[in-house]
């Protein structure tokens, strides 16, 4: 069984959800102890569903849903599932509605939260920078200077994993990196909200800016697949769920917590909720929506 089974039987999703479905799909194998993804749905049973209820609200959100799109692929019938991703997914929205800690945030929150991504990639700029002073790097140069970059990104912009989908040489696609002037310009033109939300656009900051003129020429030099995130061994293009991997390392080897993109993403928006309260207070007392908010601004 493969990715392009479940892209046919789900022709209407966007390609970063495609790869998204198709990761958890193979992680719900794992935990039923399959070393892959089964060619027929048998596995798809009422005692993995039970396990998988089992599991931290997040992970059971996940789970459920992998299964609910690994039925729909081997076209098979799953009522059960169906109904355990719809209850699961509205205790989660409720949850979150909720704005308490879950358990597994709670025991992986970091010192300062969100600060923690910037204090960390400082202390790993100060590992990467003798390579600014290097001409010529090799492979290990590159995937140590992108271990840095990766964790700088995530300190200032909290994408779900969007980043591995990133190009920096032409055709650029959808999802492109360029410089304009100083800084450089990153467009996310499909993502999960895509359709609902339209592209993301980011102008980055002068201390990205930086470590991209750093990191992108050898980029370039070292890989041919056009990307700007590579693999260690083969310099092939590193994929979102390698990347998402990569980064629960790195947060574990150097924080002490697990870590992932989702977390950082609570993360972020946490840091930033006494501004979010002031906004909605301000709404609620104009009695008009965000957007209606923003034409009442004048600078």
């Amino acid at each position: 069984m493969s990715i392009v089974q479940l892209q046919r039987a789900c022709r209407n999703c966007r390609d970063s959800s495609i790869k998204t479905y198709w990761a958890n799909i193979k992680g719900l194998a794992r935990v039923a102890g399959h070393d892959g993804v089964p060619s027929r749905g048998g596995w798809l049973n009422a005692a993995l569903l039970k396990r998988v209820l089992a599991e931290p609200l997040n992970r059971s959100k996940r789970f459920t849903t992998a299964g609910v799109k690994a039925a729909q692929m081997y076209k098979v019938q799953r009522p059960k599932w169906v109904l355990a991703m719809s209850d699961v997914t509205e205790k989660y929205a409720k949850k979150r509605q909720s704005q308490t800690r879950t358990k597994r945030e709670a025991q992986n929150w970091p010192e300062g939260g969100y600060a923690a991504l910037s204090k960390l990639a400082k202390e790993m700029q100060v590992e990467v920078d003798h390579l600014e002073q290097k001409r010529m790097w090799n492979t290990r140069d590159l995937y140590h200077y992108q271990r840095y970059l990766i964790v700088l990104f995530y300190s200032k912009h909290a994408l779900r994993g969007d980043l591995a989908d990133v190009k920096i040489k032409k055709p650029l696609g959808e999802n492109w990196l360029k410089k304009k002037g100083n800084i450089y310009e990153m467009h996310i033109g499909e993502h999960k909200t895509s359709r609902s939300h339209g592209s993301i656009q980011l102008k980055l900051g002068p201390q990205l800016s930086n470590a991209l003129d750093v990191f992108v020429g050898q980029a370039l030099r070292l890989q041919s697949h056009g990307y700007l995130l590579s693999t260690l061994r083969t310099r092939a293009r590193l994929q979102r769920q390698d990347m998402l991997r990569l980064i629960r390392n790195i947060m574990r080897e150097r924080l002490g917590k697990n870590i992932g993109v989702q977390l950082i993403r609570v993360l972020k928006v946490s840091a930033a909720a006494a501004e979010i309260d002031l906004a909605a207070a301000l709404q609620k007392e104009m009695g008009h929506s965000a957007g209606m908010q923003k034409k009442y601004i004048s600078r």
